[in-house]
């Protein structure tokens, strides 16, 4: 079970998620008026602590193929988030995201879970992403996540069977209710920011471990 913590601000954060065996650790780099957002160049020196077996994530909710491949370029993450909104980047312009970046980098595509249309949306992208990201949007927020709230499981878990990419269920999760998500939708892994977190800007290292040991024991279960 993949465990994923959003969004990190401090080499302690990166430390704290490194103690607890998070696999991917996430940011919100750059100019993009985001909760817990951090400049490209803090973003690189949180990468540089990361233990080599962690993957580093960054996010964009930036639509422009130029500009993202310009913020992909400068902060040089593992796995590059695409967050707008479902409609703001089509099947074709993911692809053309997917040629523009590093050949090394995969893309993840934020998908907002609501009902069956987020189903065929995911299929639609099946073909063109390395991961998705299923979350809960707000209006609080541009792009998708950071809402605290959980979604419609049962969809997440249609998505999970209908799809090949490797799907990290969001939204709302914390160490209390990961284990009863793991398993109601089987995905590869989860992802936090709101419940581990103390304030919107550091992380919870207790409820980091928590979070990381319940996932783990949950996605061991048979």
């Amino acid at each position: 079970m993949i465990v994923q913590i959003y969004s990190l601000t401090s080499v302690d954060d990166v430390r704290a998620c490194a103690d607890a065996g998070v696999d991917h650790i996430g940011v919100a780099a750059g100019d993009q008026d985001l909760p817990a957002s951090i400049s490209n160049d803090h973003a690189r020196t949180l990468f540089e602590e990361a233990p080599d077996e962690m993957s580093t994530v960054a996010l964009t909710v930036e639509t422009d193929i130029d500009e993202i491949r310009s913020y992909a370029e400068d902060v040089r993450p593992d796995i590059l988030h695409l967050c707008p909104d479902v409609d703001a980047l089509t099947v074709n312009e993911v692809r053309e995201v997917r040629e523009a970046i590093p050949a090394s980098m995969d893309v993840m595509r934020a998908l907002d879970v609501v009902d069956d249309e987020s189903v065929d949306v995911a299929t639609r992208l099946d073909p063109v992403c390395d991961w998705f990201l299923l979350d809960t949007a707000t209006d609080a927020v541009e792009g998708i996540g950071a809402s605290g709230e959980t979604h419609d499981w049962s969809i997440s878990r249609e998505i999970v069977e209908e799809t090949e990419t490797l799907t990290i269920l969001a939204g709302g999760l914390s160490p209390e209710n990961v284990a009863d998500a793991v398993r109601a939708v089987d995905p590869a892994g989860v992802d936090s920011y709101t419940h581990t977190s103390r304030s919107e800007r550091q992380k919870d290292p207790e409820k980091v471990r928590e979070f990381a040991q319940a996932a783990r024991t949950a996605g061991e279960s048979p």
